[in-house]
C-alpha cells in the first residue's frame, strides 16, 4: 500500500473533529470506522481556512500535492544530467512522483527493495528516493545495505514514510538516510530536499577543484570507507605525480577494482571522472610548488607529470583563472 496506515488515518480524522473506532468483525479480524462531521459548526472561525470544495481523496496520489512547479524550487535550473532512482511499491504513487520529477531529472524506477538494490549498483546514480513500508526488504534495510556496499555507499538517500514519530526518524538516520520525509508531502518540498543535497555536494566539489593548494576535499555524509578510498587515491597520485604514463587502468588495478566500477565510484564521490580528478590533484600540487619553491614553470610542469609546459599553462589557467606565472607572482 501507500504506507499511510491506521495511525495517519486517525490523526487526519482528529484534525477534522472526527473519530476512528474499532469493533470486532463478525467474519474475524477487525473493523475500523471513521466518522467526520459535515457541518462547519464543529469548527472555530480560526480553524476554517478555506471554503472551496474539497478535492477527491479517493486516490493514493492525493498524498502528494503539486502546490508549485518542481522547477521553481531550483530557480529554473534543470538537472537532466542527474539520475535519480525511485524505489516505491505502489505503482500509482511511483508513476506520479516519477512524472513530476522527470521534468527536471533523469528518472529510473524500481518496484521493490530487491530491484532497487540491483539498479543502484548497475546505474550511475546521483540520488535515491525510497519508500519505507514495502513488502520484503523495507526502506530502512535498503538504506543500510546501500550504505554498507562500497559501490553505493556514497549515494544520498531520501526516505519517504507515513511514520512521523521520533523513533522512526531516528531509525532512518541510523540506517544512513540523508533526509527523512513524512507523508503526506508536497512535490515542491521533495524537490527542494533533492536539489539541496545535490547542490551541497556540488559546491564542496567545485570549491575543492577551483581553489589552488593541497587542502583535502570535504565530504558530506560519506562513509569512513569512502574517505579511506579517497585518501588512498591521493596517496597513489602523490606517489606517481611525475609519471606521465600513470593511467586510470593502472590506478584501478592498484585499488583492486574493475574499470567501470572504479569510474562510477570516483565520479560519485568527486563529481569528476578519474582522469579529470587526477589532473585536478596535479594542478593543485603545481599551485603548491609555485607558491613554496623557486622552480620555474617548466620545472613545475615536469614535476606534476606534464611533458608539455605550454599545455600545462593552458590547463592551469582553465582550472584557477590565472596563468602559472601570474599565480607565482602573487597576482
Amino acid at each position: 500500500g501507500t504506507g499511510v496506515g491506521l495511525h495517519l488515518t486517525a490523526e487526519l480524522a482528529a484534525v477534522h473533529k472526527g473519530k476512528t473506532e474499532y469493533t470486532p468483525s463478525e467474519l474475524g479480524g477487525a473493523c475500523f470506522s471513521v466518522s467526520i462531521p459535515l457541518s462547519d459548526e464543529n469548527y472555530t472561525l480560526e480553524e476554517i481556512i478555506e471554503t472551496h470544495a474539497l478535492p477527491d481523496v479517493s486516490k493514493t496520489t492525493d498524498l502528494i500535492s503539486t502546490d508549485d512547479s518542481p522547477e521553481a524550487v531550483s530557480s529554473g535550473k534543470r538537472y537532466q544530467d542527474y539520475k535519480l532512482l525511485i524505489i516505491e511499491d505502489d505503482d500509482e504513487v511511483c508513476e506520479f512522483v516519477s512524472q513530476q520529477l522527470n521534468e527536471s531529472f533523469s528518472i529510473v524506477t524500481a518496484k521493490d527493495g530487491t530491484e532497487g538494490l540491483k539498479k543502484a549498483i548497475n546505474e550511475q546514480l546521483n540520488l535515491i528516493v525510497c519508500d519505507v513500508m514495502m513488502p520484503g526488504i523495507d526502506g530502512f534495510e535498503v538504506t543500510r545495505r546501500l550504505k554498507a556496499d562500497f559501490l553505493t555507499s556514497h549515494i544520498p538517500v531520501i526516505l519517504l514514510t507515513a511514520h512521523s514519530s521520533e523513533e522512526h526518524q531516528l531509525e532512518g538516520i541510523q540506517a544512513g538516510a540523508d533526509a527523512y520525509i513524512t507523508k503526506p508531502f508536497s512535490i515542491k518540498y521533495l524537490m527542494a530536499r533533492i536539489v539541496k543535497l545535490i547542490e551541497q555536494r556540488e559546491k564542496l566539489q567545485q570549491k575543492f577543484a577551483q581553489e589552488p593548494g593541497a587542502a583535502p576535499i570535504h565530504l558530506i555524509n560519506f562513509t569512513d570507507r569512502d574517505k579511506t578510498f579517497l585518501d588512498k587515491m591521493h596517496a597513489l597520485i602523490e606517489q606517481n605525480m611525475e609519471s606521465v604514463d600513470f593511467s586510470v587502468d593502472t590506478f584501478a588495478q592498484i585499488v583492486g577494482m574493475g574499470r567501470t566500477n572504479f569510474y562510477k565510484k570516483v565520479k560519485g564521490i568527486t563529481g569528476h571522472s578519474p582522469n579529470e580528478y587526477v589532473r585536478i590533484i596535479r594542478l593543485k600540487k603545481a599551485a603548491e610548488l609555485l607558491a613554496t619553491t623557486n622552480l620555474n614553470i617548466s620545472e613545475v610542469s615536469y614535476k606534476i607529470g606534464f611533458d608539455d609546459p605550454f599545455y600545462f599553462s593552458k590547463c592551469f589557467k582553465a582550472q584557477f583563472g590565472k596563468t602559472p606565472s601570474a599565480f607565482q607572482k602573487g597576482g
